[in-house]
């Protein structure tokens, strides 16, 4: 019996473990603030790559981009996830977070 407890909580752990870099995003999300966009070198703002993301569970990484509606986005892969889940269609307008 406590054999099966131990491996069942080490099983359990593990998985914790294995999901604790994965999340979801919701609508109404805190992982974004307002900045003022900062214009790319060309002035024009790009397409997300959000074909990359269409399993649709970004990582807890933080690599900032800077959303065309002055917004700073966690990574770009929440920024395509509040595009889909908004119907929005919010271009990054730079690398990085968007300039006070």
């Amino acid at each position: 019996m406590k054999l099966t407890v131990l491996l069942c909580s080490a099983l359990l752990l593990s998985l914790s473990v294995l999901f604790q870099g994965y999340e979801t995003v919701s609508p109404d999300s805190e992982m974004m603030t307002p900045g003022a966009p900062k214009p790319d070198p060309l002035g024009e703002a790009k397409e997300p790559d959000c074909a990359k993301y269409e399993e649709g569970t970004c990582t807890r990484e933080y690599d900032p981009v800077c959303g065309s509606d002055g917004q700073v986005y966690s990574t770009e892969c929440v920024l395509c996830q509040l595009n889909s889940l908004q119907k929005t269609n919010v271009k990054i307008a730079s690398k990085g977070e968007c300039p006070p």
